[in-house]
Formats: C-alpha cells, structure tokens, sequence
C-alpha cells in the first residue's frame, strides 16, 4: 500500500509538472503572438511614421481622417535628406510624440537671434513655429545666452493673465578679459554656465513666448565684440547645453560652430480642443478631469481616463495598462 501510494503521488506530480510546462507553453505562444503583431498606433490605412518618427494618432498626416483637428503635421518628402516630420510653419523639426507626457520634441535649427544683426538693441518674435500652432512651451527648457556683455529676456503677451510679468526667463553674460587673443571662453570641467561669456536661465513654468529682448550692458564698441565671439540666444531642452563638447564649439573664438551644434531640441506640450467642449477657466498648470461627454468623444479605448487643462483635452491609459488610448482597444493590459 505504501509502494502503491507513492506510485500515485508520484503520478499526480507528473501530471501537475505537465500541466505546469503547457501553461508556460501557452503563455509564451501568446507572448510571441503579441510580439509579432504589435498593437497598431493609428488609425487603419493611416501612415504612422515619418522618416524614423513614429506618429501615433491623434497627429497625422496625409488625408483629414487620418489625424485629429489641429494636430496635422507634414512629413516633407522633397528634398535629397531622408523624409523629414515638420511642425507648424515648417521651422520645427518633430524628434519624438509621447502620448503619455503629452509632449512634441521638436529641434529648431540656429540661434533665435542674428548674431550679426546684434549692432543695437534687438527685440526678437520667437514662438510663432508652435503658439500659433496651439502648443505651449514645456518648463522642461531653458533660456540660454552665449556672448559679451548682454542680457537676454524671454517674454510673453502680457495678456496671458493677472499677475504676469511679461518676462518667462532671462540672464546676463559678461566677458572680463582683457588678453582677446585666446582660444576660447568656455568655462572650467565641471562648471555650471553661471555668467562668464554665457549663461543659463531656466523656464519656471509651462508658458507662451511671443519674443525675446536682447540689450547690451556696455556702451562699448560691439562690433568688437561681435567679431571676437558671436552671439547665440536658444530656448533648449534642459540638459542640452551642459554637454561639455557642443558648449566648446559654441564659445570658440577660433570657429564657427557646425550646423549640427546648432540643432536645438525643445520641449512642447500640446492638447485636443477642436470637437470638443469649450476649456473650463482653471488656474495656470493645473487640470481636472473631463466631463463624461468629452471622454467619450475623445479617449476611444476602454481603461483609459481623460482630463482637461488650459491647453485642452489628453487622455491615458489607466495603471496596468499601456498603449493609445485615443483608438478603440488601444490600451493593453
């Protein structure tokens, strides 16, 4: 009997250790499958990449049903370069769309101001490519100045709201040498851009540039100074200035910097607001959840929430669940 019951243990061990390996079999049968057929990011027939850009509805390009009003974009075919994804106007480039961080990354090629327009006094407009587009410049940037003796300010309408300064960031670079004939002005390894021949500022809040104001601090001869080391003014992506190379190739005196230096990637968030209902008044940076009729209309898969804030709608997937939420099944457990 002994014999016999270890027989049957042994039996039933057997069988569950079977059941065991068809279940991991099954289970990876399944993952595979997903694997190979990955969840579709836009809508069918739709084009969901530019270039190496992936874009996943509500943007688009190409026919009206393929993107959501007011988040078309253009994938630019015609040069010789690979196929480009362009924003707005044309002068900004799409890196990257998340759907989850409701951001654009975008890359803005040269500096915003003319170095060699810099004589005087200059107020730049700035923010055309994207606030007239609908977007909004993300507090992940950050106001950057290279050059002597000059303050740079980043400004808004002053009719944006109550208790605004008009000024979104701003700083000053100063140039103390006396010896001109040197290599470079770049600052020591390891130090933070504070002020000498270029400085840093960053952007507090989620904003609306309309220009920047570029005023000299000396009364000095500028085409001096100009000639010695250009002035670069850039809103860029917080981060992307400390590189300690592409700082050396933008403060040399010796050269012009490459094009590829002055690649400059920024942030933008963008929102639904076309077809949907109007934006409720809430205060700056701040959102709310959105009314049932709004949700519906707009965050197509199941386990997704929406909510609303000053720039417009966004949805997401809930917790667990991952992909777009603006298709039918778009979010996947």
């Amino acid at each position: 009997r002994v014999i016999s019951s270890r027989q049957e243990n042994n039996t039933r061990s057997m069988a569950i250790a079977s059941a065991a390996v068809v279940l991991v079999l099954a289970f990876a049968a399944a993952a595979a499958a997903a694997a190979e057929s990955p969840a579709p990011i836009g809508l069918a027939g739709c084009s969901t990449s530019c270039g190496d850009v992936s874009v996943p509805y509500p943007f688009g390009f190409g026919p009206p049903r393929c993107y959501w009003p007011g988040l078309n974009l253009t994938c630019d075919t015609s040069g010789p370069q690979p196929p480009r994804l362009l924003l707005g106007d044309g002068t900004l480039r799409v890196a990257a769309i998340s759907l989850r961080n409701a951001t654009v990354r975008v890359v803005r090629a040269g500096s915003i101001v003319d170095s060699a327009s810099v004589t005087s006094d200059r107020n730049v407009s700035f923010g055309g490519g994207f606030v007239d587009a609908g977007y909004m410049l993300s507090n992940g940037n950050e106001l950057v100045l290279s050059g002597c003796n000059l303050l740079a300010t980043l400004v808004e309408d002053l009719r944006v709201g109550p208790g605004r300064s008009g000024i979104i960031s701003g700083c000053a670079s100063f140039c103390s040498f006396r010896n001109k004939k040197v290599d470079s002005v770049g600052q020591l390894a390891g130090k933070y851009c504070s002020g000498m021949a270029c400085c840093q500022a960053p952007i507090n809040y989620h904003s609306s540039p309309t220009g920047v104001h570029l005023r000299w601090l000396d009364a000095g001869n500028h085409s001096e100074a100009l000639t010695f080391l250009p002035t670069y003014v850039f809103v860029a992506e917080e981060g992307w200035f400390d590189r300690r190379p592409l700082a050396d190739e933008l403060l040399s005196v010796k050269q012009s910097p490459s094009e590829a230096a002055l690649e400059v990637p920024l942030v933008l968030l963008w929102g639904v607001k076309q077809g949907l209902p109007p934006l409720p008044s809430l205060t700056a940076n701040t959102s709310t959840a959105c009314s049932d009729d709004a949700h519906r209309r707009l965050c197509k898969s199941d386990h997704s929430v929406c909510a609303v804030g000053n720039l417009g709608y966004t949805c997401q997937c809930q917790g667990g669940y991952d992909g777009n939420p603006y298709l039918t099944h778009g979010c996947q457990g």
